[in-house]
């Protein structure tokens, strides 16, 4: 068996010998001389050796008749890699990691063969940086673990109700003071996931969890809802809840601010195809009561706020794609009037309360499997799962631990199809130190299983394994 997770496709093992490899690389395509650099670095952090630029040891070579995302390594009296694509080869170089063994600064490697890709290419791993805000170089180390276990997306959860974590020069009160990165740090980060051939996703909440929008520009974002909400949502002085967290959707003012906000974190993230506006949770009982949002509704033929809500959800989603990007939500938005959102918005299922992943697929929607249970670290020690439970589980599968959810006594199980794009792991409300021994032990086990949507690989199996890459990544991501 292969100490590599996930488990490749196809491999074999010539002989249980190691053999000795030099301390070098070399590419016979110069467009990936940055991968392998890339590598070099890595391999020194880890290994503590520095590989030079030479042939005859590891070496890299282009092969077009790989499909994309494949890649091939054969491993005799030196070790050569196969690649079609940028993907591919950092696919490689990410196994070589963990197939190495290092030795009194000596370079060993079993003779093998593999030829592997991913069933599925939405592979990715979510971080809450509001909530919890994470110092920057945290958000390095996370990229680094993404290549390490073959993931290919970063969510960056950079706003919600806790902290505006962004920059922003159009309205330069909403980043939270010692809590938001920087316009240098943000390009900096692309460069460097880009290297590693990760992209990165960044999240913008909205119309719901937006109380630092409120709060810095009431004069936009809330528009003169103060004057109408009804003394239910007021104190007795007047004034407007402070646990209202939802813009106001009929205000123009709030509409155009928003789509200011949204073209500046799409021209912050050049690279990503993606860009995700939340749209769960909205405590929408607040618009009806707005005489703004009735007049809006009124006026675009709205029957309630549960319409205007998904009517919201597709202006926004329409203006991304408008700038060249694909929309992504979660699953909160409701069934009522959902047809007003355009079908090439991707929809995160995580929770089936408003959505469930059936229906989301039956009307036309694809869909990322976030399933709380079991792909959520979260604060509570009573509610969480670990490698056992994600191997148990796969791809088309939904399961929850709470009762008001459609998936606690019944998981939801949908068939085998292509509209399912792959799995999320989320991290939500700790900081670095808190959740990264657990994101690292379940981001293994749902890396298996989204590459692998046919389970492959024992339990006790893949925990042989999975110390492996736990070494390594501890070592990848030090503080040294």
């Amino acid at each position: 068996m292969l100490n590599l997770i996930p488990t490749p496709k196809k491999s074999t093992i010539i002989n249980n010998l190691y053999h000795k490899i030099m301390a070098c690389i070399y590419s016979e395509n110069n467009e990936w001389k940055t991968y392998v650099k890339t590598f070099c670095d890595m391999f020194e952090t880890i290994f503590s050796i520095h590989l030079s630029y030479e042939k005859g040891s590891i070496e890299l070579y282009e092969d077009k008749s790989l499909q994309k995302g494949c890649y091939r390594i054969i491993s005799d009296d030196c070790v050569r890699l196969y690649a079609s694509d940028c993907e591919s080869v950092l696919y490689a170089l990410s196994s070589l990691m963990q197939l190495v063994s290092v030795n009194n600064d000596v370079i060993t490697v079993q003779s093998f063969s593999i030829e592997d890709c991913p069933d599925k290419e939405y592979r990715a791993f979510m971080i809450d940086l509001s909530r919890n805000w994470h110092p920057f170089d945290k958000l390095l180390k996370f990229v680094d673990i993404c290549f390490l276990y073959k993931l290919k997306y970063l969510h960056l959860h950079f706003v919600d109700t806790g902290v505006y974590s962004l920059p922003s020069r159009a309205f330069p009160k909403l980043p939270s003071q010692n809590k938001h990165y920087t316009f240098e740090q943000i390009e900096y980060l692309n460069k460097y996931a880009k290297n590693k051939g990760i992209v990165l996703i960044p999240e913008y909440e909205c119309p719901g969890h937006s109380p630092r929008l409120i709060k810095q520009y009431p004069e936009i974002f809330d528009d003169t809802l103060e004057q109408n909400i009804q003394g239910e949502y007021c104190n007795e002085m007047g004034e407007i809840s402070e646990d209202k967290t939802i813009i106001c959707a009929g205000s123009e003012k709030a509409w155009e601010a928003t789509k200011l906000i949204l073209k500046e974190i799409c021209d912050m993230f050049p690279d990503s195809p993606y860009i995700n506006i939340g749209g769960d949770e909205a405590d929408i009982k607040y618009w009806k009561h707005c005489s703004i949002c009735c007049e809006y509704m009124n006026k675009n033929n709205l029957a309630d706020e549960y319409e205007l809500y998904s009517e919201y959800i597709g202006r926004v989603t329409s203006y991304i794609i408008r700038l060249g990007k694909t929309p992504i939500v979660w699953e909160g938005f409701p069934q009522k009037g959902s047809e007003k959102i355009p079908k090439e918005t991707i929809v995160i299922a995580w929770e089936s309360l408003y959505n469930t992943a059936d229906s989301l697929l039956a009307a036309g929607f694809k869909i990322i499997n976030a399933s709380w249970q079991p792909l959520y670290i979260v604060p509570n020690i009573k509610i969480r799962w670990g490698t056992s439970d994600i191997l148990k589980w796969n791809v088309y599968n939904w399961q929850n631990w709470w009762e008001k959810s459609y998936a606690y006594l019944n998981p939801i199980t949908v068939s085998p199809t292509e509209q399912v794009l792959g799995g999320m792991l989320c991290a939500w409300e700790q900081t670095y130190d808190q959740e990264i021994q657990f994101v690292l032990e379940n981001l293994s086990a749902m890396s298996e299983r989204v590459w692998n949507v046919k389970r492959v690989c024992s339990e006790s199996d893949f925990i042989d394994k999975q110390r492996n890459l736990l070494r390594i990544a501890a070592l990848a991501i030090s503080d040294k």
